[in-house]
């Protein structure tokens, strides 16, 4: 195994950096042997690691490095990490990749091949879980690869249309790669990895914990075209992988569902917000049938529904400049550094972090409030502008 792996193996599991500063370091260092040779005062010039952080990086041992890539070896795990040519360019793109992937199974080519995610409620109706069904059948039957999270519902059925189809599935844990979740569904897993495979960026062995369940929703968005909402409460994962699917500049789709039923309502509301609305697989298969012409072409003309324009993040500006300059006449200063920096211009989460020194989690509570308050607003892509 490279080196590139067990350092990278290393930065996210004994430094435990998240994506997105690692990603960061990468990006200033290059590769990861570089970013591992870092002092933690060299590192905390190019990133704001919080002190739990700081102190993990200051671990050197590659011991558990090392001891990830034995188990890997020992079950048959392969290691692909953001530097192999097979790591999927979509996926490459989003804003916070994982630095390391572990496959079991056989994964497709999904940097040439066309994928669609399809996600839902994990109590789905039998409505719900047939046409969840029915999409995975008929896209596979068109040569899409069908992403989703292997969980009880929408997902479990999406992949069991999958699986009648030519074309192979991928399931993203929200688990270690060698822990089947939930266990009920190890028969479907099975099937999986005969044709297709499972992914996690969470490495054998590795404890779980609920918030890798909302982390792995921007791997099944960000390896795919769009995403596909069959069935959603108004408060559910499969609402948070839409949200992350427009952040990614990914389309959206929904299926309709019942107005009385509560299972229905996020996807609805999805509706009513600008996704496309679809009745079957060829409403998705038409959209991307210009670029993928070789594909089998829809049975009828696609459904025509007002679609979401995409939002296109603002370009980095200057953060000396945003945190130097006075704030213009439309916004007087206010003495606070957030809303002063952004009233020169939006800046990405991470610009606020270096321009404030505050850690991460505390300038995202600030933020929150801020926005509570209407002050500020979100855009795509963890951009903030100012409002008021």
């Amino acid at each position: 195994m490279s080196q590139t792996a067990l350092h990278l193996i290393w930065l996210m599991e004994t430094a435990g950096v998240s994506a997105a500063r690692a990603r960061a370091l990468l990006d200033h260092c290059e590769t990861a042997e570089a970013v591992y040779a870092l002092t933690t005062k060299q590192a905390l010039t190019l990133v704001a690691l919080h002190p739990e952080e700081q102190k993990r990086f200051e671990d050197k041992s590659l011991t558990h490095a090392e001891a990830i890539l034995g188990k890997c070896r020992e079950r048959g795990v392969r290691v692909m990490t953001i530097f192999d040519d097979a790591y999927p360019q979509r996926l490459k793109n989003i804003y916070d990749p994982p630095m390391v992937l572990y496959i079991l199974g056989g994964l497709p080519d999904l940097s040439r091949l066309p994928a669609v995610s399809v996600v839902g409620h994990r109590k789905a109706t039998p409505y719900g879980l047939a046409a969840a069904e029915k999409l995975g059948y008929q896209l596979s039957q068109a040569g899409y690869i069908v992403v989703s999270g292997m969980a009880k519902g929408i997902d479990g059925a999406a992949h069991k249309g999958a699986l009648k189809g030519p074309t192979p599935t991928v399931a993203v844990f929200g688990t270690a790669i060698d822990s089947v979740y939930p266990a009920e569904n190890t028969w479907l897993f099975k099937e999986i990895l005969g044709h297709g495979a499972v992914v996690s960026e969470y490495p054998p062995g590795k404890p779980g914990h609920p918030y890798f369940f909302p982390q792995r929703n921007r791997i099944i968005s960000g390896l795919s075209l769009g995403t596909v909402v069959v069935e959603a409460a108004r408060k559910s994962g499969s609402l948070i992988t839409a949200n992350l699917a427009l952040d990614q500049g990914r389309d959206v789709f929904a299926v309709p569902g019942a107005i009385n039923v509560a299972s229905s309502e996020g996807a609805n509301d999805l509706i009513k917000k600008g996704a496309k609305l679809i009745s079957d697989a060829y409403d998705v298969i038409a959209e991307y049938a210009p670029i993928y012409g070789s594909l089998p072409p829809p049975r009828r003309e696609p459904t025509h529904s007002a679609a979401r324009p995409k939002e296109e993040a603002p370009k980095p500006p200057s953060i000396r400049a945003a945190f130097a300059a006075p704030p213009p006449a439309a916004f007087p200063p206010t003495g606070d550094p957030i809303l002063d920096a952004l009233a020169v211009c939006p800046l990405h989460v991470d610009d606020l972090v270096s321009g404030t020194g505050q850690p991460e989690h505390t300038l995202m509570a600030a933020l929150t409030m801020l926005e509570l308050e209407g002050k500020v607003r979100q855009k795509p892509g963890k951009f903030f502008e100012r409002l008021l």
